[in-house]
């Protein structure tokens, strides 16, 4: 049977969930509205997506273990992982890092493990309880964290990214226009702009400067200096790396619920998503962000996942062009959360792309 090239159907990142069971309910993930907390996608299938699909295809990236969920939840996880590493399978390991205070997860993610990111996102501790969905004080979480990175840290076969949340509102002219025309300006968990993010980590350099070697303890004070190390481009952002192997990121956020909560847009807009995402349940879904069956393209206990593919090129040729037929899912994700906001991004979507760049000190295309 010939390996699934993902790239041929526009996707290079696959994300398989293997359990629904997340140990946070974050404000800006649409896990607290899941009906589904309990599914577990069996072993077999997992290992069967895995045969299928052509990981020496020069256009995919790497396979995750995680949608909504926290695959440190699922106990066969290194079994999983295992399995990859026989096959030679690129993994990004996703964690909110939650459970890396448990030895034998830090021993297996050292055993296993080659990329890993940690989701440590919000760092208000006025915010952090209710934004995580924790009865955890922030600065405990975030020490969980550092204690992990002191046992990883230089080691050259794991390379480990912290995200850190940020809106990137730096030009406050963009920013209130947004607000007038009610166009989403990211989620409140998270700082409005770079310079409150890096103020925010601030308080916490302490730990990392505690366990950094001497040339790292000398370069943590250029985070003084922020925008030398951090951009709103996350895919082409370098970072400010604070060991060999270990990288801080600022993670540009939106509202992770405007699926449910968006008023939606009409046609005229095109999705650029490259993730395949595949729920707990089986079913098959073209993009990171949705949580149930309302955009499944099949379900891969019931149908070969090449067969599902085939079956939504319409659908997914309909999602990538501009003023085809989408699903009202699809609407509500590209929309806003008001009305006038979706007057206002339609309009924005009609103009010809010259005049677009006349006016876009406006910003309005960037979330």
């Amino acid at each position: 049977m010939n390996k699934i090239k993902l790239s041929q159907y526009g996707f290079d990142i696959l994300q398989i969930e293997s359990t629904a069971a997340c140990n946070m309910a974050c404000s800006f993930c649409p896990y607290p509205l899941k009906e589904d907390k309990i599914s577990k996608l069996d072993l077999k299938d997992i290992y069967k997506i895995l045969d299928r699909v052509d990981f020496k295809d020069q256009g995919f990236k790497h396979v995750t273990f995680s949608q909504f969920n926290e695959p440190l939840l699922d106990k066969r996880i290194f079994d999983i992982l295992s399995f990859c590493k026989t096959r030679s399978i690129p993994v990004l390991f996703i964690t909110n890092g939650l459970l890396l205070n448990k030895e034998n997860n830090v021993e297996n993610l050292i055993k296993y493990g080659t990329q890993i990111k940690i989701s440590l996102q919000v760092l208000d501790a006025k915010k952090h309880k209710d934004a995580r969905g924790l009865n955890l004080e922030l600065d405990r979480y975030v020490k969980g964290v550092i204690d992990f990175c002191n046992r990883v840290k230089n080691l050259n076969h794991l390379d480990v990214t912290i995200d850190l949340g940020c809106n990137f509102n730096e030009k406050k002219i963009n920013y209130y226009v947004k607000k007038i025309l009610g166009v989403q300006v990211g989620d409140p968990s998270v700082p409005k702009n770079l310079s409150d993010s890096v103020e925010m980590f601030a308080k916490f350099l302490k730990y990392f400067y505690d366990i950094s070697d001497k040339r790292y303890k000398d370069s943590l004070k250029e985070l003084n200096d922020p925008k030398n190390f951090f951009n709103s481009d996350y895919s082409n952002q370098d970072g400010y790396r604070i060991f060999d192997n270990i990288t801080l990121k600022l993670k540009p956020f939106f509202y992770g619920r405007r699926i449910n909560k968006f008023y939606p847009l009409n046609d005229n807009f095109n999705c650029d998503s490259t993730i395949l995402g595949i729920l707990a349940d089986g079913n098959v879904v073209p993009c990171c962000l949705a949580y149930d069956d309302s955009i499944s393209l099949g379900k891969v206990n019931e149908e070969d996942l090449e067969i599902i593919l085939k079956k939504g090129q319409t659908f997914l040729n309909n999602l990538r062009t501009k003023n085809l037929e989408k699903h009202e899912t699809c609407k509500k994700c590209f929309g806003e959360p008001t009305k006038r906001g979706v007057l206002a991004r339609n309009f924005w979507n009609s103009m010809p792309p010259k005049l677009k760049k006349i006016v876009n000190f406006l910003n309005l295309t960037k979330y």
